[in-house]
């Protein structure tokens, strides 16, 4: 018997080609102040709904079944992506994000992740908190809060959000490269 292949493979929604040249803008403002961070790439920028790991087919086809019943009952929303900050803290930055303001997204998740829960996935123990990653640091926390305080009513912009995407994710040394596998739309209204 072949070894099962395993696809590393997380939901979330892709972003608009005009928040992410907004977000590349404030990461380059951003860059002379922070040079140990590792940007990531707008084109590759998402807002994570529920990161799986690695994958079996059968797998994948239940969260994607889960996908499908949700779309029929979410109506396309909008949300808006504002506020620079970082994981844990600022005076120990890791992960520096910016900050989604929706009220629809924490249901969205909460359908989600119950979903998930039903077909037999394990539910996310964190508690929740929409994000868009910006950068991580290369080595040690970086004490910078002098340098986001100015930046928490930073707004990049708003967007519709109308579907949530079942990506594959492939580490390569130039970075992650994400392959959407199944679309699903928001129909319902």
């Amino acid at each position: 018997m072949a070894d099962e292949k395993l696809i590393r493979s997380f939901i979330a929604i892709p972003l608009s080609d005009s928040i992410k040249s907004k977000v590349a803008t404030i990461q380059n403002r951003l860059k002379p102040t922070l040079p140990d961070v590792r940007w990531v790439k707008p084109e590759t920028m998402h807002l994570t709904l529920h990161f799986f790991g690695d994958l079996n087919d059968e797998s994948l086809e239940k969260a994607g079944s889960v996908m499908v019943s949700i779309g029929s009952l979410i109506p396309p929303f909008s949300m808006t992506l504002s506020g620079i900050d970082a994981f844990p803290s600022p005076s120990r930055a890791r992960v520096f994000w910016l900050g989604i303001k929706c009220d629809r997204i924490n249901g969205l998740y909460a359908a989600l992740e119950t979903g998930l829960e039903e077909v037999g996935f394990v539910r996310e123990k964190r508690a929740f908190h929409p994000h868009i990653t910006l950068g991580r640091c290369r080595s040690q926390p970086q004490r910078s809060g002098h340098i986001l305080s100015p930046e928490t009513d930073t707004v990049a912009g708003e967007m519709t959000v109308d579907r949530m995407v079942l990506y594959e994710s492939q580490l390569l040394p130039s970075g992650a490269v994400h392959r959407p596998r199944q679309t699903i739309h928001f129909t319902a209204g």
